[in-house]
């Protein structure tokens, strides 16, 4: 099984077996052993500068992002729970769902804070996942941050390094998408 985790105010937790979501939730209540986490949020900082080398390297691909500092409390949250779920075995990775909804074209102009662009985020989500409700944009950003995982454990993401940290995104494919 696959988690996919998105740390904000609070923290959530969808859980993917195969392509099912299998649990929406927050992690601290759930029961469910899983092998690999995607986590959204920075899991190091930059060496110097706004931006993480592995950052610039999303925005030449034309995709945009928060430097890590601007949103520190959330990477410092992201790093505590990646440390613990690594002593549990678990292999963990940084992920970014908006990265992975451009790359595979599931709404990517869409606004997931409105009402109106989650639906659409839901509905190219659907080409992708099975599941039944996933409530607001925290749980999205999980189920998609677990989907980024998931392809990369079929051989369909890839890891965009640099010195000072490294994000999963799915391997830009037009021939993959729906």
């Amino acid at each position: 099984m696959i988690a996919g985790i998105d740390v904000g105010r609070r923290v959530s937790l969808v859980v993917l077996k195969g392509r099912k979501v299998v649990y929406v939730g927050d992690l601290e209540e759930c029961e469910l052993d899983f092998e690999f986490a995607g986590i959204d949020a920075p899991l190091s900082f930059p060496e110097s500068g706004c931006f993480r080398e592995c950052e610039r390297k999303l925005q030449r691909m034309g995709i945009k992002l928060l430097p890590p500092k601007f949103i520190e409390r959330v990477a410092l949250k992201g790093m505590e729970i990646a440390g613990k779920l690594r002593r549990m075995g678990v292999e963990v990775y940084e992920v970014y769902p908006y990265a992975t909804r451009c790359i595979l074209n599931i709404a990517p102009k869409a606004n997931k804070k409105t009402e109106k662009g989650r639906r659409e985020i839901l509905r190219d989500l659907r080409k992708f996942l099975e599941f039944d409700v996933l409530k607001d944009h925290d749980s999205i950003d999980a189920a998609i941050s677990a989907l980024t995982v998931l392809f990369y454990v079929e051989g369909l993401g890839e890891i965009v390094e640099g010195r000072d940290g490294k994000i999963l995104i799915p391997k830009p494919s037009p021939s993959r998408l729906p």
